[in-house]
């Protein structure tokens, strides 16, 4: 299944010719002798009230901007939190350099305060009703400042990118790949043109591949895209935090493949912080949930510049065929089931303005992950950090895939989690190895402190501390092990429950008196039942001997030896 990761960007005005000569230079301060404003998102507007150049203002409130030409110009100030303001015309004549003071009312706008009723209503538009079009100009606002910085070209950014498999019920990850990219402009990824993305939809699904699209700004800020959708609002908590969102959802007559979402600001500070994105119309495989079938950006701001995004993922469906035998002995017609969800993204780390590395985002956790059992290091497994306090009320962990902080460990059992506000946090790690034993180790708790911690050196339960949990009725210093596993189906991959699973061997006997005794070979068996899950544990199992493990009533199956007290196999069974 191919796919195309796209990001939220808009397509700024054109900048004007170089050859320009008319300048308007100012500073921008706070009205009746108030401070002076940097980080102010000033842009000249024409007489048509058409932008033009922008900039942020200075530490010192300073800007400077050019006009394509003589005539009449306004000045336009945008800070997120604050009421927007447009100066009164100035004349500007050719050649001319003029400099003004632009003094702006501090008018907060207070989003804790808006009143949001839960009704059915849609809009038909994000700029009508008072309080959706108080919360879209803030998103607005922080999306066209991403723009700016993508038009201008200075800023860039180092990129981890992944693509991992996720398995179908746990979202879990079964595999994993990761780059790092340096000096990327952001978005590193694009999407269609509004127009064809609203008559041929947002996702191209086939039987054998499938290509998801997601909006950037430029679409969502498009004709097409609100005469296709409705817009309303809702207030939420995400991450922990208050938020306020505007909602968007397809129009009742669309029939092709469309997007469902929220654009969520932080309630305080009027700040964009997430994009959450749902498909709607998808012809999905059997045992595919909808709701984990979308998009998530998570956005934050360069200090007093633009935003950007800085965390991103796209998870869509792998589908499988798989061809199961009948009550009657004849085998069904194909049919598409689910097999795994992908999920690719990427997180930002450095950022690069003029050549100047600074960091970005928040505090990092990082460390290695090793497996007891071999003494190697053990990469796919699953970090997940969540805030101590959640850990210490027993609240039910999340799953990597939902997790706002995790991280999969690479193949020297590496891992590192950005974007962490200083705190503490509990510590979780999940591995398919794990699961399959049924073991879940316990949390620890982690400080980040000025953006650090300090480095982890992780380590599985022992192969001995997992037989013993495996196989209580077992002794500890006998010479038997176990193979543990999940049941598959050989088709799609997926786990198969209540399949007889068993290992044999063979074993040499003396038969017979002293002077005729004779040596025979003779099977053994040891055996169990994959649960609901597919899982199986056989206990029994001799060391440092050659056994054969595969389903039961099957001749073939996986050659194995067990030199430490735990072994993992999966058995794939046929239709």
């Amino acid at each position: 299944m191919r796919l195309l990761l796209l990001a939220m960007a808009i397509i700024a005005p054109a900048v004007a010719s170089p050859a320009a000569a008319q300048r308007i230079n100012g500073t921008v301060r706070e009205a009746e002798g108030g401070p002076l404003i940097s980080g102010g998102f000033v842009s000249l507007l024409d007489a048509a009230g058409e932008a033009g150049q922008a900039d942020f203002t200075a530490a010192d409130g300073l800007f400077s901007l050019t006009a394509p030409g003589p005539g009449q110009y306004r000045i336009r100030v945008q800070r997120i939190g604050y009421a927007n303001w447009v100066t009164e015309a100035y004349e500007v004549t050719a050649g001319q350099t003029l400099t003004v003071t632009v003094e702006v009312p501090p008018r907060p706008v207070r989003l804790v305060d808006l009143r949001v009723e839960v009704t059915a209503a849609c809009l038909d538009d994000p700029s009508e009703g008072a309080a959706l079009a108080t919360v879209w100009e803030e998103a607005r606002k922080a999306l066209e400042t991403a723009v700016w910085a993508e038009d201008r070209g200075e800023v860039t950014f180092t990129v981890t990118e992944y693509e991992r498999t996720l398995d179908p019920e746990y979202l879990s990850t079964l595999e994993s790949e990761s780059r790092v990219r340096r000096h990327v402009r952001l978005p590193p990824f694009r999407s269609l043109p509004a127009r064809r993305l609203t008559t041929s939809g947002y996702a191209l699904v086939d039987p054998d591949s499938s290509v998801f699209y997601a909006p950037d700004a430029n679409v969502l800020l498009s004709r097409e895209f609100r005469n296709t959708h409705c817009f309303g609002l809702r207030r939420d908590e995400v991450d922990d935090e208050p938020m306020l969102g505007v909602t968007f959802r397809p129009r009742d007559d669309r029939d092709v493949i469309d997007i469902e979402g929220t654009l969520w600001l932080d309630e305080e500070s009027a700040e964009l912080r997430r994009v959450q994105i749902r498909y709607r119309n998808v012809p999905l495989p059997q045992g595919a949930r909808r709701q984990l079938v979308g998009a998530d950006l998570t956005f934050d701001r360069l200090p007093e510049g633009p935003f950007y995004v800085r965390d991103w993922w796209l998870r869509f469906p792998v589908g499988g065929y798989s061809r199961r035998i009948g009550t009657a002995g004849l085998s069904t017609r194909r049919r598409a089931v689910l097999v795994a969800y992908r999920q690719t993204g990427g997180t930002v780390s450095d950022a690069f303005v003029g050549g100047v590395s600074f960091e970005v985002g928040e505090g990092v956790v990082a460390g290695v992950l090793g497996d007891s059992a071999s003494g190697e290091p053990l990469g796919g497994a699953d970090v997940v950090l969540r805030d101590w306090d959640d850990a210490a009320a027993f609240v039910p962990r999340p799953n990597a895939a939902d997790a706002p902080f995790s991280a999969v460990t690479d193949h020297a059992g590496r891992f590192q989690v950005g974007g962490l506000p200083d705190g503490a946090y509990a510590l979780g790690v999940d591995h398919p190895r794990l699961r399959a034993a049924g073991v879940r180790m316990n949390e620890i708790r982690v400080v980040v402190d000025d953006r650090v911690s300090e480095p982890l050196e992780l380590w599985t339960p022992s192969a001995d501390a997992l037989f013993a949990r495996i196989c209580p009725r077992s002794s500890p210093r006998g010479s038997t092990g176990a193979v543990v596993g999940i049941a598959r189906d050989a088709d799609t991959g997926l786990p198969v429950p209540d399949i007889e699973i068993e290992v044999v061997w063979r074993v040499r006997r003396l038969q017979g008196a002293a002077r005729t005794a004779s040596v025979s070979e003779q099977s053994e068996y040891a055996g169990g039942a994959s649960d609901e899950r597919g899982r199986f544990a056989i206990c029994g199992v001799p060391l440092g001997e050659p056994v054969l493990l595969r389903p039961r009533g099957v001749d073939e199956g996986v050659e194995l030896e067990l030199a430490t007290r735990l072994a993992w196999r999966d058995v794939f069974v046929e239709p």
